[in-house]
Order: structure tokens, then sequence, then C-alpha cells
């Protein structure tokens, strides 16, 4: 499931800012071997329960960072913000619903969660809880197409 909660994390944010970067591996961001600007994606799975009879719902945590490049004014380095509002107007938009292009997986991003911290000066991050259904995988079950009647007339 992580992998469809990435993809859709990662069109909502080509979505808001297309000549982002992005980056989803937590080694290289830990290693810091990436060049800013840039956003870096990670989801984590929550719970999952029952939804219905033939769907489970599922609740996960989205987290973003979007990192500032440097630009020099007047010989000094400073961080150029990227800003939050393009994001923040996508979701205002969808209602804070989104569906992914790559695989279609729909979700409903809980906007009571929905945080920004830019405290930092070389980035600003994004966390928010998200959820989505899923059906239940049903086994294939062979048809039957014809059928044999068998009559006796006595």
């Amino acid at each position: 499931m992580e992998n469809r909660e990435l993809s859709c994390i990662i069109d909502l944010i080509n979505e808001a800012y297309p000549d982002l970067a992005i980056l989803d591996s937590l080694d290289v961001w830990l290693s810091g071997r990436f060049q800013p600007p840039i956003a870096f994606i990670q989801t984590q799975e929550v719970t999952e329960r029952g939804n219905t009879l033939t769907s489970y719902k599922i609740i996960s945590d989205a987290g973003i960072v979007l990192h500032h490049r440097k630009k020099k004014i007047g010989g000094q380095e400073v961080y150029e913000p990227i800003s939050i509002e393009p994001l923040r107007q996508l979701l205002r938009r969808e209602r804070y619903s989104y569906r992914g292009k790559t695989d279609g997986l729909f979700i409903n991003i809980d906007n009571t969660t929905f945080r920004v911290r830019s405290d930092k000066k070389d980035r600003t991050e994004i966390t928010f809880r998200f959820e989505y259904t899923m059906a239940i995988p049903r086994p294939q079950v062979e048809k039957i197409n014809t059928f044999e009647i068998e009559e006796e007339w006595s």
C-alpha cells in the first residue's frame, strides 16, 4: 500500500510545484546527497481497519520537507523560501481531497492535522494525516457458464 500512498503524494507535490525535484529515498535524504531546491516526501501507515464488507480504511501520515535554495544577495548567502501557497490553494480547491494521477488513489486529507513548520531557515516542513479506502481482494472463482439439465419423463 505504501507505494500507492507515496505515488499519490508525489503526484500532489508535482501538481502544486511542477518545477520542483522530488526525493523519496530516506538514505539519500539523511546523507544530505541532494541539491536544493527539492521536496523530500515520506508516508507512514498508521492504522488499517474494516470499513464495509468489501473494503477497509487505511489511515496514514505524510511528511513533506521543502528544502530552500541558497541565493547570493549583496555578497551574502541567504535562503530563498519556497512558498506553501501553491499547495494550500490546491488542497482548498479540492476540499482537502486528492486523486493521484499515476494510479488513481483517492485520499481524504484531515485538514485539522495539516501543519506547517518554517522555523528552520533552510527548509519548510509540512505534515498531515490522510485516509483512503481499499477493496478487499476477492479470490478468483471459476464461473459456471453452461448448465446441463437432465430431464426424466415418466
